[in-house]
């Protein structure tokens, strides 16, 4: 509650736009419904998008959906990325714009049982680590590279059963998703241990706004109206949990999608932590640039790209940022 409290202080209040008529906006989420989301679902259901003069839809993703190309294409005004996938994007040639960073460090980690001793990543040296495929791969690479370690990669699709069934030591998780669905399974959390990796040089910031440049340059009093409507609600969500619980069970149903009410309020309760700035690192919604500096020199140390653009060019507001 104090973690809540605190962002809620730190969030800007909201000023509505006036607009004679409301701007049709669609937004790209990155993944399926569930309390990931639960702030744009609120601005939504409360009105605060409507306040501010934008009619949205909201468009959910999946595997097969690319939020950045669902912006080059048209196809969607603003979107939902990790930071290092929007990085990636952006050197490959689409002007992605970082307008509103949400999620200021990592809900990655490597999660382990007390009882194979595995006290820090080096111990992991020469053992079966269980990571999804064809992501995460700068951060996991990185971080055993940075140990000097070899490990036996196993893939797998998301599902914790190679874990649950002790055929890995480790296997790549998600604080707010995967970490509860174990707990869910009959594990004690004294019987486990993660490895974050928001405590290493890896901590790179997942959820953020995204839009193309030109969109900003073309209708900067829509982009302003969205952001500020987006942060009420997620204030709205963070102080209005099992509200905010019940529009969310909504979206989920009309996906066809299984809802448990109490793994939902665990990613709720772990997004508000997630999206809480650091001390003195700034305010909610923005990149810091030390957190920029460290993903675009991992990704550039471990030659994914060379052409990453400056910290000005790809933050908008940098004087907030800073």
């Amino acid at each position: 509650m104090t973690r809540i409290l605190l962002i809620s202080a730190l969030l800007c209040c909201f000023r509505p736009c006036p607009a004679a008529a409301a701007a049709a906006v669609r937004l790209a989420l990155h993944w399926l419904p569930q309390a990931q989301f639960a702030g744009f679902y609120m601005a939504q259901d409360k009105g605060f998008y409507r306040d501010a003069g934008i009619d949205l839809t909201v468009l959910h993703g999946g595997t097969d959906s690319v939020p950045a190309d669902r912006l080059s294409s048209g196809e969607a005004h603003f979107a939902t990325m990790f930071l290092t996938a929007a990085l990636e994007r952006r050197a490959a040639g689409i002007p992605l714009v970082n307008i509103c960073q949400l999620s200021q460090r990592t809900s990655l980690m490597l999660l382990t049982r007390k009882e194979d001793n595995i006290a820090s990543v080096a111990d992991l040296a020469g053992r079966r680590v269980a990571v999804w495929a064809n992501e995460f791969q700068l951060q996991t690479w990185g971080l055993f590279r940075q140990h000097g370690i070899s490990v036996s990669l196993v893939p797998f699709s998301g599902s914790m059963e190679l874990f649950l069934k002790g055929a890995v030591s480790a296997a790549l998780a998600m604080w707010y998703n995967e970490y509860h669905s174990v707990l869910a399974s009959g594990y004690r959390e004294e019987e486990l241990h993660p490895l974050f990796f928001k405590d290493t040089d890896f901590d790179f910031p997942e959820d953020g706004l995204y839009c193309l440049a030109k969109t900003i340059e073309e209708h900067p009093d829509t982009v302003d109206a969205f952001i500020e409507a987006t942060k009420q609600g997620w204030h709205y969500a963070f102080t209005h949990q099992e509200e905010a619980l019940a529009v969310t069970e909504r979206h989920m149903r009309a996906a066809n999608l299984p809802f448990s009410a109490a793994h939902q309020r665990w990613m709720l309760r772990t997004m508000a932590t997630l999206m809480q700035p650091d001390s003195g690192s700034g305010t909610f919604g923005t990149l810091p640039r030390p957190a920029f500096e460290r993903v675009a020199r991992a990704l550039t140390e471990a030659g994914f790209t060379d052409r990453l653009p400056p910290y000005e060019t790809f933050v908008r507001s940098v004087a907030d940022a800073d």
